[in-house]
């Protein structure tokens, strides 16, 4: 049975959004596998989503094969997480297409290493006498796309070493304790050469949460497509002022709710925040036009054109 999630209530059909263009799913860290997403999403009354799972695609041609049977269209997505220095910003891909390119090479690379370094982890810790085994933290995360730092504070708890995971990164696996690895980050640079090879765009997830706009001309001189100035924590001030900063750069404006699932964030609702007709149609032509400036388009392309 379709999980229902309400929303728009009393909002004027002119101001609700056409598309929700960023949702996760249980194959990152959402409620919902990729088809019953898509369902909510249709009892939401959208025409048009983005699935965009953190550092995964894994669940996209499940998305899009439920998408054409229930005449949705899922736009191929992205949540990836990049660094300038120490600061922590995530960026969204978009149109990138389902075969497998560049972008697809890049996240299998972040996954390998994800998973080495939590093993390296759990050795580190067996060396200082703790008995974390690779077993163990492979039977944690057995369930999960990609290894990682929860899997083996998990293991901690498990063996009675901790409370609970937040005891585990305190005492374990923060920067400076026995069991830290340090990580291997990608720059924005990365994923925006690895997306624009693969014919995609690239949008900067929710700016106003944890605002480093310092960052944004930058960031728009490394090929940034667009800035996502729709988001259910952003004020309205937060939008108009994300709004004039596209403009001013000449870049695109994407918008989504960032949708986890109703047990997850019970709060956030699907189409709480989403792109119009317009945006979307630019988002379309922004795509087209990286595409065009490559030999040709990605074969295997997914519903998005």
């Amino acid at each position: 049975m379709p999980v229902r999630v309400s929303v728009h209530e009393g909002q004027p059909m002119s101001d609700r959004p056409l598309a929700d263009l960023h949702l996760h799913s249980s194959i990152s860290d959402g409620d919902l596998e990729p088809e019953a997403l898509v369902d909510a999403a249709r009892e939401a009354g959208m025409e048009v989503i983005a699935l965009t799972d953190h550092d995964t695609v894994s669940g996209l041609e499940r998305a899009v094969a439920r998408g054409r049977e229930l005449g949705i269209e899922v736009i191929e997505g992205c949540e990836l997480t990049a660094y300038v220095g120490r600061i922590e910003i995530h960026l969204l891909a978009y149109f990138f297409g389902l075969a497998h390119g560049p972008l697809h090479a890049l996240i299998d690379a972040v996954v390998r290493y994800r998973r080495e370094r939590a093993l390296q982890m759990g050795r580190q810790l067996s060396a200082a006498g703790y008995a974390i085994t690779d077993e163990e933290i492979l039977h944690v995360g057995r369930h999960a796309h990609a290894l990682g730092q929860p899997h083996v504070a998990e293991a901690l708890v498990r063996r009675g070493y901790v409370r609970d995971r937040l005891d585990a990164f305190r005492l374990f696996l923060n920067e400076g304790r026995i069991g830290h690895v340090p990580k291997k980050n990608l720059t924005p640079a990365d994923v925006i050469r690895a997306v624009h090879a693969s014919g995609g765009i690239v949008s900067l997830a929710h700016p106003g949460l944890a605002p480093h706009d310092e960052l944004i001309a930058g960031l728009c001189g490394q090929g940034l497509d667009a800035l996502e100035a729709a988001y259910p924590a952003h004020h309205e001030a937060n939008r108009r002022f994300y709004d004039g900063l596209a403009r001013r750069y000449e870049k695109g404006v994407s918008g989504g709710s960032d949708f986890h699932g109703p047990k997850m964030r019970p709060d956030i609702r699907i189409g709480a925040a989403g792109v119009t007709k317009a945006q979307l149609a630019d988002l379309r032509r922004r795509a087209r036009a990286r595409r065009g400036s490559r030999a040709g388009p990605p074969a295997g392309a997914g519903a998005s054109q």
